[in-house]
């Protein structure tokens, strides 16, 4: 999700130390996100060792052989159905004058502004239907190292459209990310799952790209609408498209467990997003962005701690995430651009 980068040039020292607590605690609930995807998706012939073994795992979702994206649809179905009304909830405290603003938006004042949050909201539904598949084939830390080749695209896309230029730091951190993601590529595929691993890959990859996507889409309509409202919007627009794809190409069947699940990813998704904000409010946009840059990393400890996941080789997610540091830490000196709608 895009965020506006502002930064404060002096942070006390027990801010600074408030607010690093607060994006760690907000990249871990991001990252525990990314392992309950993998626990409710997970549908292998052998139970899943949850701790190794200590929790017993159970088949939230029965998986369709003629439908791989049933799983992962019903799961992501699931979790905006509570994500979406506790977002509302709290945004008119988070952002008082949210809600008005949204009606202001829905009821067409802005025709193009309005198109924009419903093209965001699609491609929002795209990239998490993408991550979601990745990880039930590849496991999170594929997944999410191979997701983080989005700031590569947003930042080419940023120079193609708005004519921001990027530095040779950039260029070295595109080289970095593209290598991380090359390196998954051949060290995950392993002859006999090829096929399998391959969709996998190029899922994780797909769902970045279009997560690229919608943040340009976002930072153009900033100067419009406040972040947190085109927040709530483009995740009641991903409801709504859910709604229609699951009714018209999926069998709903929802089991307590399966709600349970959604639950707990609604509250790992929002706690993620809260504790980030707060963050920034702390230390910075640029600075919340640097420490959030050790997602993959995060989440490939979590996913062999708590599953004893495979992994990609963890030279690739410190060349990722060496990259994406050193993209962030290069924004801090560059001026940001100001996109008017024309």
């Amino acid at each position: 999700m895009a965020i506006s980068t502002s930064e404060t040039s002096a942070v006390p020292p027990n801010q600074w130390w408030r607010g690093l607590i607060l994006v760690l605690l907000a990249t871990l609930f991001l990252s525990i996100q990314n392992v309950l995807v993998r626990i409710v998706q997970y549908n292998g012939k052998y139970p899943l060792k949850i701790l190794g073994g200590l929790i017993p795992s159970t088949v939230y979702v029965e998986a369709d052989p003629t439908n791989p994206l049933q799983v992962p649809l019903l799961v992501l179905l699931v979790r905006i159905a509570f994500v979406v009304p506790l977002l509302w909830s709290v945004l008119p405290v988070l952002r008082p004058g949210a809600g008005e603003q949204a009606i202001s938006v829905l009821r067409g004042y802005n025709p193009r502004l309005l198109i924009k949050v419903i093209a965001a909201g699609v491609l929002l539904f795209l990239s998490q239907t993408g991550t979601y598949l990745a990880v039930s084939i590849v496991g999170p830390a594929t997944a999410l190292t191979v997701f983080f080749i989005y700031p590569v695209i947003t930042t080419l896309l940023a120079w193609k459209l708005f004519g921001d230029r990027p530095s040779w730091k950039q260029w070295v951190a595109i080289g970095l990310i593209i290598g991380g993601c090359t390196w998954v590529l051949f060290s995950t595929i392993p002859g006999a799952k090829f096929s399998s691993d391959l969709v996998g890959v190029i899922a994780a990859a797909f769902a970045g790209i279009v997560f690229a996507l919608e943040g340009i889409i976002a930072q153009s309509c900033f100067n419009k609408i406040n972040p947190a409202t085109f927040t709530g919007l483009i995740f009641t627009v991903e409801f709504v498209v859910l709604l229609i794809v699951c009714v018209a190409f999926i069998h709903i069947h929802l089991s307590q467990g399966l709600i349970v699940m959604g639950l707990l990813l609604c509250f790992a998704t929002l706690l993620g997003y809260l504790f980030n904000n707060f963050g920034i409010k702390s230390i910075g946009a640029a600075s919340t962005a640097i420490i959030g840059s050790s997602g993959p990393a995060v989440t490939a400890i979590l996913a062999v701690l708590i599953l004893n996941d495979k992994t990609p080789s963890w030279e690739a997610i410190i060349l990722v995430t060496v990259g994406v540091v050193l993209m962030n830490l290069e924004k801090i000196n560059k001026k940001p651009v100001v996109v008017t709608e024309e």
